[in-house]
Order: structure tokens, then C-alpha cells, then sequence
């Protein structure tokens, strides 16, 4: 029975799957060694596999698939064939849905920040978050005509120009005004990042952990006179960066390899009006997006993350002139990363905290992302 073979497939993908890697990438790989498979199949597979870890430690001492139809029934997939044989094995789904779990669900709360709205934030995993672009104003028509061509539907967010979010199956990378840099797929909660962040005319910035230059290509659009200094430890991720700004014609600015969780020397380039780091963090306000990490997040690298965010931190500041802004950015809802950092760093440095809040994104089918931003005395 075709049911019965899907089952298998995904009860196969789940035990071999250990979190090593990102599950997006475990199920390309699959689906890679696995051809025969077409691509309602491989569709359906997915959806019910990421389901399964949408719950997160929900229901563990159930069997496979009366937890998978579960979390399928919590998470309210889409009808199907398959979804209907998972349910009709077993006759009190409606009631074991009905006993959600948050602490099971989301088992990081003691390190959940007081500010987040709970509630939202953990119904938010039970809910595939939305795909959001940002759509440079000057070609807002470009892009509204080729997404009426290709019949594809969209929403533009009420509160943030040139937010626009479709559907996740969409495929944008093939889209003429994507490979021509008229839009990116920028998160929501990322885009209101550039509130806090406000570079002025012909201002130098420093975008220090830029990683594939989501900020620096917001910043320009923002300010098109602004200059970017951009850094990673990665080079084959600047790379990636160039790329992106060769689309949008973007020119001023200059990139180098800088690890900075060691002290940097001082350069020509550290002359600048201001700094942003979106720092590496445990991603837990992006876990909508990567389930997951639900199941397999170790609470013990909290604390490794902070660290490093420190050690970053206090890199970019030493380096930092007089008078001028710090941004300090995460996608993470722990307090150790975010309010805890803060506190540190007015404590050990000449920074006076301007303004620090998080952009809580569950309601919006978006990332929740913490921003606070310093001036230096």
C-alpha cells in the first residue's frame, strides 16, 4: 500500500537522523539517493517528518506513529491520503491532541527571556513560518508583475515597506527580478533590525560578523551613499557576499577575513561611524524555521554562545571610536545572549545602552530577533 511505503520512508529519515546537520539538508541529501520518488511524494514526506519535530519532546514515550500522527493533527497538515491513514489507526488523536505540553514542547524555558510572550512564541512551532522578502522600493512594479505573470500570491506586511511574504514552496531563486537583485529574502523580524541600526549620509560602517551580507545589502538600500566595511571569519561565505552585492550594483565597499574572537589590529578600515554584529547564537528565535533543534539542542551550549558573544564583542568595542554606535544583534530569545550580554557590557565598558528590545515575529509567521544599540563615551 502506497501509505504504508511513505510511513516507512519517513519512520526511516526520522531514526537516521541524528541532528548532526540542518534537517533541510539531511532530507536533500535523501531525496538525492532516493529519485524514484516524485515530488508530492517527497513533499509530503517532508512536511510529515518536519511535523514530527515540531512537537518537540512531546509525547516521547508514545509509538512512532501515534506520535507522528499527533504531531501531524497539532500542526494541521494539509489533507491527504497519507494524513488520513495516520489518523484512522488510532481512535483518540482528537483527545491526545488535546493535552499540549508547552514544557515539553519548548524544554529551554528556564533560559526563555521574561520579555518574550510565551504562548505566541511556543505556538509558533507547531506553525510553518512564512517566507519574507524585501523588495527594493524602486522596483516594487518589476516584481509585482512577474509574481501576477507566474500566478504567484503575496501579502505586503501594513507596517514594513517592502516586506512581502509568499508562500514557502515558492521558488524565488528562479525569479528574473530575484537574479537581478530587484528583492531578497530577507526575514521580517530582520528587515525592522535596520531601525536600530539607521546609518547615515556617506557614513563608514562596519558590518562585523556580515556572514552572506543580509545587513550590508539592507544598509545600502536604507542609505545608498553609506560605505560598508564587511567581515566574517569565513571567506567562502564573503564570497557569497560579493556575489550578492555584484546583483544590486552596489559598489562601495570592501570586505576582509577577520576573526573576532581574538583581538584584530587596528586598520585603515577601522576609522568608521558605527558597527553591527549579528552575532553567532543559538538561533532559538529561528526555530520555527529549523524544528529540529527542538530535540536536539544541548542547553549547555547557551553558556558556550555567550562567551563567544563576549569575546566578540569586546573585540569590535576596543576598536570602536568615541562617540559612536554599537548594535549588538541575535536571533536568539535566551537571556544569556541578550539582556545578560547587554548588562555585561555596560558593566565592562564605556558603552551606555541606548535602546535594546526584541522583534517578536511568532504572530507574523516570522523570526524573533533582539536588538540593542550603544553609543560609546
Amino acid at each position: 500500500m502506497r501509505e504504508e511505503t511513505q510511513l516507512r520512508i519517513i519512520s526511516e529519515i526520522i531514526h537516521d537522523y541524528h541532528g548532526k546537520e540542518p534537517l533541510s539538508r539531511f532530507l536533500k541529501k535523501y531525496f538525492n539517493l532516493n529519485r524514484q520518488l516524485g515530488s508530492r511524494d517527497r513533499r509530503l514526506i517532508q512536511q510529515f517528518v518536519y511535523n514530527y519535530f515540531r512537537i518537540g519532546k512531546m509525547f516521547a514515550g508514545k509509538q512512532f506513529r501515534e506520535r507522528l500522527a499527533v504531531a501531524n493533527k497539532l500542526c494541521k497538515a494539509e489533507e491527504s491520503p497519507l494524513l488520513s491513514f495516520s489518523f484512522k489507526e488510532l481512535a483518540n488523536i482528537d483527545k491526545l491532541a488535546s493535552h499540549l505540553e508547552p514544557d515539553k514542547l519548548f524544554p529551554h524555558g528556564r533560559h526563555l527571556s521574561d520579555s518574550i510572550n510565551k504562548a505566541e512564541f511556543i505556538h509558533s512551532f507547531l506553525v510553518q513560518p512564512k517566507v519574507w522578502i524585501r523588495v527594493r522600493p524602486q522596483f516594487s512594479g518589476e516584481v509585482e508583475k512577474e509574481f501576477a505573470d507566474k500566478n504567484v500570491l503575496f501579502e505586503k506586511d501594513e507596517k514594513v515597506n517592502g516586506a512581502w511574504s509568499v508562500k514557502n514552496s515558492t521558488a524565488l531563486d528562479e525569479f528574473e527580478t530575484f537574479k537581478k537583485g530587484y528583492f531578497e529574502i530577507q526575514d521580517l523580524s530582520s528587515q525592522q533590525t535596520i531601525d536600530f541600526i539607521r546609518p547615515g549620509h556617506d557614513e563608514l560602517w562596519w558590518d562585523a560578523c556580515a556572514g552572506a551580507g543580509g545587513k550590508s545589502l539592507m544598509m545600502a538600500a536604507y542609505e545608498p551613499s553609506v560605505r560598508l566595511f564587511c567581515s566574517d571569519a569565513r571567506e567562502t561565505i564573503l564570497k557569497n557576499l560579493r556575489e550578492r552585492f555584484l546583483k544590486t550594483g552596489f559598489n562601495n565597499y570592501t570586505t576582509k577575513v577577520l576573526e573576532l574572537s581574538s583581538k584584530v589590529r587596528r586598520g585603515a578600515w577601522s576609522h568608521f561611524d558605527g558597527a553591527v554584529a549579528d552575532v553567532p547564537c543559538s538561533g532559538s528565535g529561528t526555530w520555527a524555521r529549523t524544528p529540529e533543534w527542538l530535540t536536539f539542542f544541548d542547553s549547555r551550549s547557551v553558556e558556550k554562545f555567550q562567551a563567544l558573544q563576549r569575546k566578540i564583542v569586546s573585540t569590535i568595542v576596543d576598536l570602536l571610536p568615541g562617540n559612536k554606535p554599537f548594535v549588538y544583534v541575535t536571533c536568539s530569545v535566551f537571556k544569556e545572549e541578550n539582556e545578560d550580554n547587554t548588562a555585561w557590557v555596560t558593566s565592562n565598558f564605556p558603552l551606555r545602552l541606548q535602546t535594546q528590545a526584541y522583534i517578536e515575529g511568532a504572530v507574523k509567521g516570522a523570526d524573533t530577533m533582539f536588538v540593542a544599540r550603544f553609543i560609546k563615551s
